[in-house]
């Protein structure tokens, strides 16, 4: 049974026990004196599992400097006549994570020591829920890549903050004739069409790339870290794997020092429309005449 030695008041006992909200207490090393029945369910282990243990056991490994430091940021905390409220990971035995607000504050131990008290909110389900939201705002529901806003908002933290010098090459995609194959074949032959490429194309790109179906057969590119003749490299194997026979046109180019993000696109949008308008299949870059 959890105990909380030398107290004896009944109500907050039947309190702690009966909650639905996780509570916990921990002693001045951090050893867990006491949990309740939503603690235990939470951490999905029993009292007898954790008590007198650290909780730093089933914290997630990123969360482990903040466990170490939360005496110092109580205090700051007090300090400021808060509470300390910070978000953390919970591991479960199973591996599952369970993500949670932890409201902690310092209390005196029956000896007169400082332990900390930590009411939990678990939050997994709202984080699900606001995640499942966010990757429908960004993302494209048939090809399952990043759309406009995806696309923009990545584009954003790859690049920030601005004045970063590492290399990035922008890329405008375009499949060729994509109206007439859709006439010819049917707009269902042409969905699948955009999905096998987009799978195909992202299957060649790197984790750190930004691809993004931009809008129709459209497609917006970010390459970081590489020169436009690796880039060119990286299209051409992109070209080779659109489906059923057809294929793209395409510009892109580096982007300059003190030039902004839209200047850079911009300019790979122009040097699409140039390939486009010289017959299609080809791949522009940034020594093209614009003219």
């Amino acid at each position: 049974m959890n105990t909380f030695k030398g107290v004896d008041e009944h109500w907050y006992r039947a309190l702690f026990d009966a909650s639905t909200v996780a509570i916990a207490l921990a002693d001045e090393q951090g050893l867990l004196m006491a949990a309740n029945d939503a603690y235990c369910a939470m951490v999905q282990r029993t009292w007898g599992e954790i008590a007198g243990r650290s909780s730093r056991e089933f914290t997630h490994p990123d969360d482990l400097a903040q466990h170490a430091a939360m005496a110092q940021l109580m205090a700051g905390a007090r300090e400021q006549g808060q509470v300390l409220r910070l978000e953390k990971r919970y591991i479960r035995p199973d591996g599952t994570l369970r993500w949670a607000w932890v409201s902690a504050v310092a209390v005196t131990s029956p000896d007169g020591r400082t332990w900390t008290a930590s009411v939990i909110h678990d939050t997994t389900e709202r984080r699900i829920a606001e995640d499942m939201l966010q990757a429908a705002a960004t993302t494209d529901p048939l090809t399952g890549l990043l759309n406009r806003r995806g696309w923009r908002e990545g584009l954003h933290r790859l690049h920030y903050p601005p004045q970063c010098t590492n290399s990035l090459i922008l890329a405008m995609i375009d499949l060729d004739r994509f109206k007439a194959y859709n006439d010819t074949h049917g707009h269902p032959a042409g969905d699948q069409l955009l999905t096998t490429f987009s799978a195909a194309a992202r299957g060649i790109l790197g984790p750190q790339t930004l691809f993004a179906r931009w809008g129709g057969e459209e497609f917006a590119l970010a390459l970081p870290g590489i020169d436009v003749m690796q880039a060119r490299r990286i299209l051409t194997d992109i070209a080779a794997v659109v489906p059923d026979g057809q294929q793209f046109s395409a510009g892109f180019t580096s982007l300059q020092q003190r030039e902004t993000l839209f200047d850079c696109f911009d300019r790979a949008d122009v040097l699409l429309y140039r390939a486009k308008r010289d017959g299609g299949g080809r791949m522009y870059d940034k020594h093209d005449d614009l003219a």
